[in-house]
């Protein structure tokens, strides 16, 4: 029986194995294992492996697929909306018309419209889709639940960060279910909940503040670590409740004194031009950022973006959201495939 290969040397079957939770996270590692002994032979080889970075985009609330990527043109009225379909460059794929420029970049995109899930709110769905496993018990609408790793989290744990820079970003705030769990407080996103798109945007935590001196934070500095000679919680059961805090400091100081974590936040680096092609916006100009965190070598950040909820006026209030929504997402994709980044 033949055997059929995808571009990452990973068999149709391994995938089929895998099944639809780990695709999600359910076995993100095993994911992670069986894309590193694909590429053992490139390395023996000589060929370099490529890593590679996510970013997802969490669309909070959840918009509906009917007014985006899954139309139902010949459906009823009462069932399809009121709303038209385009055609896309994909031929037989249509999109809403509330998606044009996405429409004309379908054949850089995999729309998946099979995804679905049994749990009846927004919080149990949440943690499915964060972590690729259903909450063990039910939860709120609104819960902060967390039974299990998130994708950001378990793939932070098996890659590790770039120097100088956490693994997994979050902006500008995290997820509900988009925790470690019990990988850890090191493995939680790095929240960035400044506004890029600010004037002189400088990140707080990768900058000294403006009275603060160098000399003056390398006095703070020695300071706790004479505070740190103190004896530590020697039950391992117990553990050091310190430990993550440890964790926080070391990687402060690795962002305040590392030149390429600074480099890869300083957005006003970017030109004019660029920025603009991305919105002049809070969401365009993070998703600009998150480009930028990409060729850094961070493997995985989420952009945040709620109000996705339209239980009401669905029909006006939905495009126009979307309208300055689709046009940073597009130019996120287009600007990663003219910089090879999709490949």
């Amino acid at each position: 029986m033949a055997t059929y290969r995808n571009c990452e040397g990973i068999t149709r079957r391994d995938s089929l194995r895998l099944g639809l939770g780990a695709l999600l996270g359910g076995s993100l590692p095993n994911l992670l294992r069986l894309r590193a002994e694909a590429s053992e032979p490139e390395k023996l080889a000589g060929q370099p492996t490529r890593a590679t970075s996510c970013i997802l985009i969490w669309m909070d609330g959840g918009p509906s697929h009917f007014e985006t990527f899954d139309p139902k043109p010949d459906a009823p009225l009462e069932i399809r909306g009121p709303l038209g379909t385009i055609a896309t460059k994909t031929p037989g794929v249509a999109f809403c018309e509330t998606v044009p420029r996405l429409a004309a970049i379908s054949d850089k995109l995999c729309i998946v419209r099979s995804i679905c899930h049994n749990q009846a709110n927004h919080g149990a769905g949440n943690h499915y889709m964060m972590t690729g496993a259903p909450p063990r018990v039910p939860v709120g609408c609104g819960a902060f639940v967390s039974f299990h790793p998130s994708l950001g989290s378990v793939t932070a744990y098996e890659r590790g960060a770039p120097h100088g820079l956490p693994a997994y970003f979050s902006m500008p705030d995290r997820s509900r279910s988009a925790g470690p769990n019990f990988l850890g407080a090191k493995y939680a996103p790095f929240v960035v909940p400044d506004d890029p798109n600010r004037p002189k945007f400088r990140l707080r935590d990768v900058a000294l503040p403006p009275d603060v001196l160098d000399e003056q934070f390398a006095g703070r500095r020695e300071l706790r670590a004479l505070v740190d000679r103190l004896p530590r919680i020697a039950d391992k059961a117990a553990g050091d409740p310190v430990q993550p805090l440890d964790a926080y400091y070391q990687q402060g100081y690795d962002l305040i004194g590392s030149a390429d974590a600074q480099r890869a936040l300083d957005i006003d680096r970017e030109p004019e031009k660029i920025r603009d092609a991305y919105g002049r916006d809070p969401f365009g100009q993070r998703a600009l950022l998150a480009r930028r965190l990409v060729e850094a070598g961070v493997p995985f950040i989420t952009l945040f973006d709620g109000g996705w909820d339209h239980h009401a006026n669905i029909f006006t209030d939905l495009p126009k959201k979307l309208a300055t929504f689709e046009y940073t997402v597009a130019a996120l994709i287009e600007d990663l495939d003219q910089r090879g980044l999709l490949a």
